[in-house]
């Protein structure tokens, strides 16, 4: 069985488990029960490697819930199977369950925890779930990561931290910290990329071009020194991350550069390679979007933004669907995309930077006349309609309709809420 296991965890995947369905079949029907989960916990993996969802499923369905820590690995591998079918509350619940299960069990795994804390991290930004960071939070904390192997998990759930930080909680100040943390844990160059990249992202949330613009140019530099065989993993989306921060700088030829290095790279590991997702199909069509934008190709910009929100949406990455949506409506003006994002962002910090984007591309969606402006100007001041009419020299009936119409534009019911909106958007400043 460790041979199997062994060959499986090396890329040897059919050899592996050809080894292991043999010891299945030849072993003795009074084999011990933990034993015979742990093979059935391997030859799933195997199954997982070969991307055969359903015979992992159904090796798993044969580990003993009363086989301690084996039955906790197998809950963490139904959450990966569910995370790469894009099924996020399946693949949350497996996650917390292992987690769960592994506090009662006789043997403890430092590796089991991390990587269900890193991937409960990914999911909780992604779902903008707060309620899931919670989670995380408790299990980071009191979690040991001074072991080697825990390295990587460590820096993943510190990235996701800081986009938590900054884009559900709006704590801008944590998300820089953590951001400096990530960087100083990234195992390797592909993952100080995308640490770079992500001080960048917080600068420019910020409105620091200077900052944003440095770490940037840094993580190019990086970029530029590595080979293909340098990245693995996770670590291979260090390039789409890259042409994001590259795009949004303007840098269109740039970005493309590095686009074309990430359509160049192979899949490494069957086991250990799980970015490649409908996820990162979506991720790749939204960085083609920003830099068709950089271009000023606005029409291929609006078609890679329209795959990448029905991917996104399709698979429930919330957080991915409303950034997407953003670029659409500063792109379009839709008025079905605005009310996804009012919909969606209702729950997350008015601190937050997802939320301010928000508001920001819903203003700019907004196209006002000169009239138009300067009756809401004076309904912000708390003039009545008859007042209006006299100060604008209109008749009641004129000053009814623009007024509706812009209870209509704005989405509100009241005059209170059409001034609240006025001065949130920056249209009006009181005084």
């Amino acid at each position: 069985m460790l041979i199997g296991a062994a060959r499986i965890r090396r890329g040897e995947v059919e050899d592996g488990l050809a080894i292991l369905l043999r010891a299945d079949d030849e072993a003795p029907a009074n084999l011990f029960s933990t034993l015979r989960s742990e093979l059935a916990l391997n030859i799933a993996l195997a199954h997982y490697a070969r991307r055969r969802f359903t015979d992992a499923e159904n090796a798993l369905d044969r580990v003993r819930p009363d086989s301690d820590i084996v039955y906790a690995r197998a809950l963490e591998y139904r959450g990966w199977i569910a995370s790469v079918q894009s099924n996020g509350a399946r693949a949350a619940t497996m996650f917390r369950d292992a987690l769960q299960t592994l506090e009662s069990c006789a043997h403890y795994d430092r590796f089991l925890e991390a990587n269900c804390i890193r991937a409960l991290a990914h999911l909780a930004v992604e779902r903008l779930d707060a309620q899931l960071w919670s989670t995380v939070e408790k299990h980071r904390a009191r979690i040991d990561w001074s072991a080697d192997g825990l390295v990587q998990p460590r820096f993943w759930t510190a990235y996701c931290a800081a986009a938590f930080a900054l884009e559900v909680a709006g704590n801008s100040v944590t998300a820089a910290r953590e951001s400096r943390l990530a960087e100083r844990l990234a195992p390797n160059t592909g993952c100080r990329i995308e640490a770079r990249c992500k001080r960048a992202s917080i600068a420019r949330s910020g409105g620091e071009w200077l900052s944003q613009h440095d770490h940037t140019e840094s993580a190019l530099e990086l970029f530029e020194e590595i080979s293909l065989s340098d990245l693995c993993g996770d670590e291979t989306l260090a390039p789409l991350v890259l042409a994001e921060e590259l795009a949004y700088l303007g840098r269109a030829e740039d970005a493309r550069r590095a686009l074309v290095v990430h359509a160049r790279q192979q899949q490494t590991s069957a086991v250990l390679y799980i970015s490649h997702t409908p996820a990162t199909a979506g991720y790749r069509q939204f960085v083609e979007g920003l830099v068709a934008d950089a271009a000023d190709d606005r029409a291929a910009a609006i078609q890679h933004y329209r795959e990448a929100f029905r991917i996104f949406v399709r698979i429930g990455y919330t957080r991915r669907a409303v950034l997407t949506a953003i670029r659409l409506v500063r792109a379009t003006g839709d008025r079905k995309m605005t009310a996804y994002l009012t919909r969606m962002t209702s729950a997350v910090s008015p601190h937050s930077w997802i939320r301010a984007e928000v508001e920001t591309a819903k203003s700019k969606r907004i196209r006002l006349t000169a009239v138009q402006r300067e009756v809401l100007a004076l309904i912000c001041q708390g003039k009545s309609n008859p007042e209006i009419a006299r100060l604008r020299k209109r008749s009641l009936h004129t000053v009814r309709n623009l007024v509706a119409r812009l209870f209509e534009v704005f989405e509100v019911q009241s005059r209170e809420q059409l001034a609240v909106e006025c001065v949130r958007r920056g249209l009006y400043t009181p005084g």
